[in-house]
């Protein structure tokens, strides 16, 4: 069995354009570029909002997701996009989505 690389967050900054928040991920010798869409921030927590805040709060979780979408083929061309069904499906398994502290101090 292959082990699994670890994705990490890397420059640039987490950022918005246009509508979506956007963040780079690599596994040291790739780089994705994570589009968060604004329905996905707005799903993440109540009350439902867009925001560079909200996108570096929960930047890990986005990773996290981003990730597993990696590690499943799903990235096109060095993108992954995260969308409100995928913030959907973990809260109903999860029940509620936790930060943490370290997510603000990776951002």
């Amino acid at each position: 069995m292959q082990e699994e690389t670890e994705i990490h967050l890397c420059e640039p900054a987490p950022f918005i354009y246009f509508e979506n928040g956007q963040i780079a991920v690599t596994d040291g010798s790739s780089v994705w570029l994570v589009i968060v869409t604004c329905e996905a921030m707005k799903a993440t927590a109540a009350p439902p909002e867009k925001s560079l805040k909200r996108l570096v709060r929960y930047v890990e979780f986005y990773r996290d997701l981003a990730a597993a979408s990696i590690r499943r083929g799903e990235d096109v061309d060095g993108k992954v996009w995260v969308r409100e069904s995928d913030v959907l499906a973990v809260r109903a398994s999860r029940g509620s989505i936790h930060h943490s502290s370290r997510a603000l101090d990776n951002a």
